[in-house]
């Protein structure tokens, strides 16, 4: 007797495609982030640390790593892993697959001769009408690569848009060869993640913020470590930060004003628990987030006067 996967249990499986946010504030829109290249997400895929000849030494972030790029599963309809139904991709069969449930009786046919206790059979096809539509998966086998699904993930996961501030503030002006502050909201700076439970499987992905890279507007870039410190009234001339620009050079005589953004870029990894296939965790290298609120500056040229 051979049984097919009833409506019910087709939506019982729907419900059964949980996905767990861990907590962040916001997440990526589409947006142009030259000179960073942009796949289909939004996301900037970041291969190099940006950084300016000119700035002031915000310490060496480390080598980004190539990053995720390409689909998550090739092959798959926009290269999606897992669909909206809760269904894997199985490149093997070209579709997506789920398993029967309920089970085929145990003298089913669809069983090939393999013992019901040793493993489930998988299909992709609700009706089940094609016998060679169905395969046995033995218990303990991977049915998913975690790290293709940990790749889908980064376009879930609540990247934080950073917040661009500059010190002296767009209300008043700097000079060319002043040393001007940055910083994001330190509340901006923390880990982010997103989890993916499915087919006995908890792949779960984190993102670990690891610089800031900033656009001065005028072609300069400024990778600094950390969020920056925040310029508070009525600290002294000579207090330090990590994360500072002096524009070297004016295009207009009569003053430049400039926009300045910030993304922050974050280390990639994920872990998995349970129906893994001996995967238990893996690295996807560095994730580039897009910007949030910037900032300008105007930038004058001090005079000298001579009597």
């Amino acid at each position: 007797m051979r049984r097919g996967v009833s409506a019910a249990a087709a939506a019982a499986m729907l419900v059964s495609f949980v996905v767990v946010l861990v907590i962040g504030t916001s997440s990526p829109a589409m947006a142009d982030c030259p000179p960073d290249p942009v796949d289909e997400t939004g996301l900037c895929l970041s291969d190099t640390v940006p950084g300016n000849p000119g700035d002031t030494d915000p310490g060496d972030p480390g080598d980004a790593g190539d990053g995720p790029s390409g689909p998550a599963c090739p092959g798959a309809p926009n290269g999606i892993c897992v669909n909206d139904y809760g269904f894997i991709w199985n490149s093997a069969h070209n579709c997506y697959a789920f398993p029967l449930d309920p089970q085929p009786e145990a003298n089913s046919p669809l069983w090939g001769g393999h013992d019901p206790a040793e493993g489930t059979i998988w299909s992709c096809d609700p009706t089940v009408s094609v016998p060679e539509n169905v395969w046995f998966v033995p218990n303990g086998a991977a049915v998913i690569d975690p790290g293709q699904v940990a790749q889908q993930l980064v376009e879930r996961a609540p990247f934080e848009l950073a917040n661009a501030h500059i010190a002296p503030p767009p209300t008043y002006h700097t000079y060319i060869s002043y040393s001007n502050w940055m910083w994001i909201p330190e509340g901006q700076w923390h880990d982010v993640s997103v989890s993916l439970t499915v087919a006995g499987a908890t792949v779960t992905l984190t993102a670990t913020p690891d610089y800031t890279s900033w656009d001065m507007g005028n072609g300069a870039t400024v990778s600094c470590v950390g969020p920056g410190r925040e310029w508070v009234k009525g600290m002294p001339e000579d207090a330090p930060t990590n994360c500072s620009y002096a524009y070297d050079e004016m295009k207009d005589p009569e003053g430049d004003k400039w926009t300045v953004s910030a993304r922050i870029n974050y280390s990639v990894g994920w872990t998995c628990t349970g129906n893994c296939g001996g995967q238990t965790s893996g690295d996807l290298g560095d994730v580039t987030a897009l910007a949030g609120d910037s900032t300008s500056i105007t930038v004058y040229q001090r005079q000298t006067v001579v009597r």
